[in-house]
């Protein structure tokens, strides 16, 4: 699988992931929907596990070996912190746990913009495979 693809996907999961934290507390009727599967526990489990694998898998390799800058690290490191803090202690706490679970993700996805905007000005992170 490509850097490409691997970056959408993350971006896409991280990005349900948000919508999922947003949507879910105030959807009284997805039982009525058959669809609480949405809202059980391994879902949430599921889409977090998913969405910070990915974010380390793209935003690592390019920190070791291409720009070195912290930034979409520490951001991605943040939003790890927001989104475990509203997911462990604030779950039942809507009014706390809900924003900080978007606020996590949205940092999440600020950290891939950032370390794609840096890959794009960064001579190292240009070269093909065949140029290494």
């Amino acid at each position: 699988m490509s850097k490409a693809w691997l970056e959408r996907f993350g971006v896409a999961a991280t990005a349900a992931c948000a919508l999922h934290c947003a949507v879910t507390p105030f959807l009284v009727l997805l039982p009525l929907a058959g669809l609480n599967v949405l809202a059980d526990e391994p879902v949430e489990w599921l889409l977090i596990g998913v969405s910070l694998g990915l974010g380390s898998l793209n935003l690592i390799p390019d920190y070791l070996r291409h720009h070195r800058r912290l930034r979409p690290i520490a951001i991605f490191a943040l939003g790890v912190a927001l989104v475990l803090v509203a997911r462990l202690w604030f779950e039942d706490e809507l009014r706390i746990g809900t924003p900080l679970a978007v606020l996590g993700a949205s940092a999440l996805l600020s950290a891939y913009w950032i370390n794609h905007r840096l890959c794009r000005t960064c001579n190292v992170c240009q070269t093909t495979p065949t140029e290494n």
